[in-house]
């Protein structure tokens, strides 16, 4: 009897493990097969630890599992750094399962210790019924979860006020552990307020997540529908273009590759945070509205324009210019609109200087403005016009790579190489209209 119950309480705080990891600490699973079989692994050393040392290092080693587990999803490069930053979240898996286990289990068994047996598997028996109830009936809250967390994480402070609170309701238990085996007199008040405190505290932290994170979906919610009414407009002026189709998508995607890639290899780690590629990314389709100005016989003329004409073309950047930076005065400082005026003013500029409209070079041109230049040439290169014909991938590649610090940034160039197959894959996935 005593190992069934010590069996039943490692498989609680076991799934209490796994699922504080995942709904209180917003920690992504692995692919659904290495997921099942990392869970089938874990299961057969807890067990063999419950076997051979009991049941406080079984619940040590499923502590461990779950850092584990947090730190294999991320990249191989960034593994060290995650182990760094997941450590800390040990002393938070025990906090919150103290701060259940506390209120749920402890309280009652001190104070009703004639009743300890039955009442233990009624709880367990409850637990694990909940647990069953929300694996089969909870199937869409946590498809709803997920894509509601897909692209948010805990921030700094959220982290920090977790670690905080995971280490006072760590400390709390050790005390009040200490206090119900010493041989001292204990008031039932003191039991009883400590584990409400517990269990409050606990609660208090997971509406705390909860909140954050309903407040992050909406406002990707409305980032979203703000993506979706510039990419409209963008469409509506790309139209008038008749050969141009799908430029606008293919060029954010382009641009997005091309910033991560800088990220990833630490480039300019001071201007590309992940706000600001997501800034770029909505930015980018702005990036000719200034075509909005140009003549439609310029815009659609199947030949090579005149030198009247291309000088009429080439206004559509400063064009562009001066309308978002009306919209930005009647809008406000909005991070994209910065970022959009900069990729319209720009993104004809060159390395070496001959670019238009102002003829600035290097460091004069803004960055986001030279990831652009590179994703807008790739994709003009590579697309069907109505004077010529769409280039192939591979011969596309080599004249962007043969303008490295000419016309393009030698950094982008390089990210941009690098990231070829992944260009490759978003040409195939977008296509051309």
């Amino acid at each position: 009897m005593e190992f069934i119950l010590a069996l039943l309480e490692t498989a609680s705080v076991s799934i209490m493990f796994f699922l504080i990891k995942k709904y209180v600490l917003l920690e992504k699973d692995l692919p659904p097969k290495q997921q099942r079989i990392f869970f089938l692994i874990t299961a057969a050393v807890v067990i063999a630890a419950l076997l051979l040392f009991g049941k406080d290092v079984a619940n040590d080693v499923c502590a461990v599992a779950v850092i584990v587990n947090i730190i294999m999803i991320r990249p191989r490069e960034r593994r060290l750094s995650g182990l760094l930053l997941s450590l800390p979240f040990i002393i938070v898996l025990y906090g919150i399962s103290n701060g259940i286990w506390l209120p749920i289990m402890v309280m009652p068994q001190y104070l009703f210790p004639e009743y300890s047996g039955p009442y233990t598997l009624t709880v367990y028996t409850m637990l694990f019924a909940a647990f069953a109830v929300f694996m089969i009936l909870g199937k869409n809250w946590r498809r709803k979860f997920s894509e509601s967390t897909e692209d948010r994480c805990l921030s700094v402070g959220e982290r920090v006020v977790l670690v905080a609170g995971g280490t006072l309701l760590m400390v709390f238990s050790v005390m009040l552990s200490y206090t119900l085996t010493s041989d001292e007199f204990i008031a039932q008040e003191y039991i009883v307020i400590s584990g409400l405190f517990a269990g409050a505290m606990t609660i208090a932290f997971v509406i705390m997540i909860m909140q954050g994170n309903k407040r992050s979906y909406y406002l990707q919610k409305y980032n979203n529908m703000q993506s979706h009414i510039i990419t409209t407009m963008a469409d509506i002026i790309e139209n008038r273009d008749e050969s141009t189709g799908g430029h606008i998508r293919r060029t954010a995607k382009y641009v997005e590759i091309i910033a991560k890639e800088l990220q990833r290899q630490g480039k300019f780690a001071d201007i590309l945070t992940n706000q600001y590629i997501n800034d770029m990314v909505m930015a980018a389709p702005l990036h000719d509205i200034g075509k909005i100005h140009i003549s439609d016989i310029v815009l659609n003329k199947p030949g090579k324009l005149t030198e009247e004409e291309f000088a009429q073309m080439k206004t559509h950047t400063t064009a562009g210019r001066e309308l978002l930076e009306k919209a930005k005065g009647d809008l406000g400082d909005i991070n994209y609109l910065s970022i959009a005026i900069e990729m319209a003013a720009y993104h004809h500029e060159r390395e070496d200087g001959n670019g238009y409209p102002y003829g600035v070079k290097d460091g004069e041109i803004p960055l986001c403005a030279k990831i652009l230049a590179v994703a807008d040439v790739f994709d003009a290169l590579t697309s069907k016009r109505v004077y010529k014909e769409a280039m192939p991938f591979g011969k596309a590649c080599s004249i962007i790579r043969e303008e490295r610090g000419t016309h393009f940034d030698k950094d982008v160039v390089d990210a941009f190489t690098t990231a070829s197959e992944k260009i490759f894959a978003a040409m195939q996935t977008f296509g051309f209209e």
